[in-house]
């Protein structure tokens, strides 16, 4: 081959290259600006490329839950996070220094292992981080009433002083469980579907539940639900309240498939990008 065409064929080449780059950002442009526009602020980035997927990689860990402090992904491992400052591995993950694998969670903070005991995701006073939950704990019946079932999922605190919790169970239904404390003994005394899965297409996912506000959602197989305002008049004057309605969010549904994990709060697309939602 000549040297001629060996540098026409390089040229080429590199020419295609960045063409692609030049579509990938502007593509990715589009991406930022619409969830802007949707009530997102652009934060920083995010390194951990266990779970960004890229052409060169064959196969990527999915993320199934995102805390203020971990990464649980979908085969139950741990992984701790930075969303700032990035470890001494160069990225704003690290995997945890623990063999336990996560079957459920209860508000981002008590996780139930494969072996069916309870954990501190986060510890609490002298109580380290991935240690067992004892039945000394005084939520500890709590932790158990609501976790121990095989099909529980996620559990999520909706109104302690009533005695509510949400329950995302396997199969795809969040239910609305009632506890009460009779003769010193924790019960479930009411239970029923909260989000039903017929409602929303399809099976539920995951779920945040904070009441009526923004960081309130409802992930299914291929949608997106989130509480939204309806009068936006209540952002500019103090005597009106805002009125909230759980609906479709049709800007991350369009751009599920970029979406790493939305936890409500930090959403991440598969080009590093970190949003927070503008409250």
């Amino acid at each position: 081959m000549k040297e001629s065409d060996y540098m026409k064929k390089n040229i080429i080449k590199i020419s295609i290259l960045l063409i692609i780059v030049i579509l990938c950002s502007a593509c990715n442009g589009n991406v930022t600006r619409d969830i802007r526009h949707d009530g997102f602020v652009v934060s920083n980035t995010f390194k951990c490329e266990s779970f960004i997927p890229s052409e060169k990689k064959v196969s990527y860990s999915k993320i199934m839950y995102l805390t203020n402090s971990n990464i649980i992904d979908d085969k139950g491992k741990i992984y701790e996070i930075s969303m700032g400052q990035v470890y001494s591995n160069k990225q704003n993950c690290k995997e945890a220094n623990t063999s336990i694998r996560v079957k459920a969670i209860f508000d981002d903070k008590i996780i139930k292992g494969y072996d069916n005991k309870y954990y501190y995701l986060v510890g609490q006073n002298t109580v380290p981080n991935y240690s067992e939950v004892l039945n000394t704990d005084n939520s500890y019946e709590i932790y158990n009433l609501l976790l121990k079932d095989n099909d529980v999922v996620k559990v999520v605190t909706a109104d302690s002083s009533k005695g509510l919790y949400y329950v995302l169970k396997s199969d795809g239904n969040v239910y609305a469980n009632t506890i009460v404390k009779e003769d010193n003994i924790y019960k479930v005394v009411g239970v029923k579907i909260i989000y039903d899965k017929n409602t929303y297409s399809s099976k539920i996912i995951d779920f945040n539940y904070m009441g009526e506000s923004l960081n309130t959602y409802i992930k299914t197989e291929d949608k997106i639900y989130r509480m939204k305002i309806t009068n936006k008049d209540c952002l500019k004057y103090a005597d009106v309240n805002c009125v909230y309605k759980l609906e479709e969010d049709t800007v991350l549904g369009k751009y599920i498939d970029r979406i790493v994990i939305f936890n409500g709060n930090y959403l991440i697309t598969d080009y590093r990008q970190v949003f927070t939602v503008n409250e």
